[in-house]
């Protein structure tokens, strides 16, 4: 069995040096993988697409979004092209990656809000502590 997180950051991104402190030692706690995977202009990383870059697209949306999602898709379709022509990013991205024996899962939680942070490593802990048991 096994379980990781992976932080997905900009080294110029404020809330990624927040989460990565957040996320570093609830992973210490709970004796859990942690890695950070940084996209800079000079790394590797930069050329790849984040885990969540795929979601910002039509096809995305037409296979898998909400209703609403889908209701907007005409108004939001030019915003979404632009996405995919220039690669924009989006930062931070928290991957929280498992295998439970069967096949490897995982979930993304995309984005940080500074004003709820103890609610966001609450959940965390509580999120981690539930898949560790499980895993």
């Amino acid at each position: 069995m096994f379980i990781e997180v992976i932080l997905e950051a900009d080294i110029h991104c404020p809330y990624c040096a927040v989460v990565e402190k957040i996320v570093k030692r609830i992973c210490s706690d709970l004796n859990i993988p942690f890695s950070v995977k940084y996209a800079t202009p000079r790394s590797i990383a930069s050329y790849e697409d984040t885990v969540v870059f795929h979601t910002y697209s039509r096809d995305w949306i037409e296979r898998f979004g909400s209703n609403d999602q889908k209701k907007s898709l005409s108004k939001i379709a030019p915003i979404l092209d632009l996405i995919q022509r220039r690669g924009l990013q989006s930062y931070p991205n928290l991957i929280i990656r498992w295998y439970d024996g069967v096949r490897f899962k995982e979930i993304v939680i995309r984005g940080y809000d500074a004003e709820k942070a103890r609610d966001f490593a609450r959940n965390l802990i509580s999120l981690l502590r539930g898949l560790k048991r499980f895993v």
